[in-house]
């Protein structure tokens, strides 16, 4: 797995001498913010530079706007804003460090891979938002999946669960926590909040590396198929850790 820490994970610097106690801890919550504000000026940076680079990869023929690569780049653009959302909500709550350092590979990674998709989507001149319904680009009709068109049989969707294919009852993309699912990791114990984490981040990657090996089976454009393999090899290697964090804290998958 490809980890991007934040810079330091240890701020040397002391309160001012004569600190009273509650001073010393407002001044440990100053040192905790300051540390994610260089996370999230970190990834801003990621956005930044994964931007330009979807941008100076043009020279193939631009996908059309109903086409495998457009729907792809739509839908896992959100896929990833919500799993950077549980990240950075779990990342500020969080006594644990492990936890803290897996929600900062979360954060960055997800961030520039929607900045390269995003990029992507600009250079081929289409809208960012998608008219239809989300996964529409998985189907031949846009009611089931269409399996016929290839699979390498290690990087591609024969044989996964249909489930992961199609949006769930509830209109949400397979693997999408809900609004109170979220706000459970805002309102519960932070180490209540971190099994929580893990256990909707676990289904939430679940999905997102099936939508990835369902574009590697369907587009032949050579910048999705790279960024969908990256995200299938991250996203599997991220499952095998959280499920052993998860086990580690006595609770399961």
């Amino acid at each position: 797995m490809n980890r991007l820490s934040a810079p330091s994970a240890r701020d040397t610097r002391q309160p001012p001498a004569g600190t009273t106690p509650s001073g010393a801890l407002r001044s440990a919550g100053w040192h905790r913010e300051a540390r994610w504000l260089v996370v999230a000026a970190a990834v801003v940076l990621a956005l930044f530079t994964a931007g330009l680079v979807g941008r100076g990869t043009g020279a193939a023929p631009a996908p059309a706007d109903d086409s495998v690569a457009a729907g792809f780049a739509r839908d896992m653009i959100d896929h990833h804003a919500q799993a950077v959302q549980m990240a950075s909500i779990v990342h500020d709550r969080t006594h644990d460090a492990d936890i803290r350092t897996l929600t900062t590979d979360v954060a960055l990674t997800q961030t520039s891979q929607m900045g390269q998709m995003r990029g992507w989507l600009d250079t081929w001149h289409l809208r960012l938002g998608r008219t239809g319904q989300p996964m529409a680009w998985m189907t031949s009709d846009g009611d089931g999946m269409d399996m016929g068109r290839g699979g390498d049989g290690k990087s591609g969707a024969a044989g996964m669960d249909p489930s992961l294919m199609r949006l769930r009852p509830d209109g949400l993309m397979p693997g999408m926590a809900t609004a109170a699912q979220i706000n459970q990791l805002r309102t519960l114990p932070p180490e209540r909040a971190d099994i929580v984490f893990l256990q909707l981040m676990i289904r939430h990657h679940t999905a997102g590396v099936a939508m990835a090996r369902m574009a590697l089976d369907l587009t032949d454009n050579a910048q999705v198929k790279a960024l969908a393999q990256s995200v299938v090899e991250s996203q599997e290697a991220e499952i095998t850790q959280m499920t052993q964090m998860l086990h580690q804290r006595g609770a399961t998958p």
